[in-house]
């Protein structure tokens, strides 16, 4: 006799749920944490995002959606460099007031605590010295980095920053 595979019409399964998420077992506690909502950063209350994240920042003079994406690294190359150069965009829209922008403001540190000051990228117009109330300003900043993690840090305030985006540089 030939059978197939699979079960035959008629055969008995224990009945199995179907596949997708399900609900968390009982005994985890719930959330009521918001989601999907931008937070504000300001000299106060500093925020960390992830990269693609918009921020609100507050500043004494206006405020900014500010959102990093990146970095965006030159494809592997066999063996791996020392270092890569790691590219970020920025975004600062929906500008109230005149927001300062100065590269000396951006800052990255790697897992490793090494300060590294990034640049505007070569043959790209360079960030302006403000943001217009009601603009939105698009701009890179590139920075030679090995490896790793590592946090881009905004201080628009020229102090303490006020809103840092983790990120990893891979070249793989």
């Amino acid at each position: 006799m030939l059978t197939a595979c699979g079960t035959s019409r008629g055969a008995s399964r224990p009945s199995e749920p179907p596949l997708g998420f399900r609900s968390p077992p009982a005994f985890l506690p719930g959330s009521a944490a918001p989601v999907d909502r931008v937070v504000t950063a300001s000299a106060a209350h500093p925020q960390l995002a992830v990269q693609g994240v918009g921020v609100r920042v507050a500043l004494p003079a206006g405020g900014v959606l500010a959102t990093v994406t990146g970095p965006h690294v030159p494809p592997f190359v066999a063996p791996p460099p020392p270092q890569v150069t790691a590219t970020f965009d920025i975004s600062l829209a929906r500008a109230t007031g005149d927001v300062p922008v100065r590269l000396a403001d951006f800052t990255i540190r790697d897992q490793l605590g090494r300060r590294f000051h990034p640049g505007p990228v070569a043959h790209e117009p360079a960030p302006p010295g403000a943001v217009p109330s009601g603009r939105t300003v698009t701009f890179q900043l590139t920075a030679a980095m090995p490896t790793g993690e590592g946090r881009l840090y905004w201080s628009p305030s020229g102090g303490a920053p006020i809103v840092s985006w983790d990120f990893v540089v891979e070249n793989d």
